[in-house]
């Protein structure tokens, strides 16, 4: 996944919620939305190729997601493990292993890895770690944002994302909108395809400025890779509901939506 913005603690009813993309190479196999029958119990979707996820939630009340971290002007890893395994392994963990704990064991093998960010709540508790240079923090009340560079690390996507959820949330919270129509308006600033023209506003990541503007959109879409799947969660006091719309094609705007819930 490489854009996520959150509100956590903004709701009483809802401590968490994700509004994200995944962006990823087309040809790459993935399983969508689904609950594996593990125990916990986790929802999340799959990837085929490495077995993780970037993205999901566990019945213990656990969730994190991932994102890479995107600096091409770093010597590549030689032999890296896969990033989903950072998701997944917290989403596997007893319940007696709190997202801090999990952290300090991220951060002792993060030299195994390509960048990457990583978000943990375990109910209680959320912190995020990884970025550019590495870190970790406890996460505060608020919205957050983060794409591929350090958290809330401002880019104009993540800004823009970050700036329509506040507006769509304070509507929904007001009560000028209902949750369905907020669900709506939140796909709609996910589907977001438009392009920065202002070169001067792109990060430089090292892929040279033509390619950081075909990446400067909220929505990716170009012909081999772009947003492979858009996701919202809804973290409740006893359960999470997720829904995914998932793009099969690059360029398509046609769509496959997955609602499920999981309770704790």
């Amino acid at each position: 996944m490489c854009l996520a913005v959150i509100a956590f603690g903004m709701h009483p009813d809802f401590p968490l919620v994700v509004v994200s993309n995944r962006d990823e190479f087309f040809e790459r196999p993935t399983e969508a939305l689904h609950v594996w029958e593990k125990e916990p119990k986790i929802l999340a979707g799959k990837d085929l190729k490495a077995g993780g996820t970037w993205l999901g939630v566990n019945a213990l009340g656990k969730l994190a997601f991932l994102t890479n971290v995107r600096n091409l002007k770093q010597t590549p890893h030689p032999n890296p493990k896969s990033r989903g395994s950072l998701v997944l392994d917290f989403l596997k963990s007893e319940g007696s292993i709190s997202a801090l704990e999990y952290a300090k064991q991220v951060q002792s093998s993060k030299d195994e890895y390509e960048g990457f960010n990583l978000f943990l709540y375990d109910g209680i508790r959320a912190i995020a770690i990884g970025g550019d240079p590495f870190g970790n923090q406890t996460v505060e009340s608020g919205f957050h944002a983060v794409s591929n560079a350090s958290w809330n690390t401002s880019w104009p996507k993540t800004e823009k994302l970050k700036s329509q959820i506040i507006s769509k949330f304070s509507d929904w919270t007001n009560g000028k909108i209902t949750k369905q129509n907020l669900e709506i308006e939140m796909f709609l600033s996910l589907n977001d395809a438009e392009l920065v023209n202002d070169v001067n506003l792109l990060p430089d990541t090292g892929i040279g400025i033509e390619r950081e503007r075909y990446l400067s959109s909220v929505r990716i879409k170009t012909p081999k890779y772009g947003t492979r799947a858009s996701t919202i969660v809804f973290y409740g006091k006893n359960s999470v509901e997720m829904i995914e719309r998932s793009f099969s094609e690059p360029l398509s705007d046609g769509y496959t939506e997955r609602r499920q819930m999981l309770e704790w």
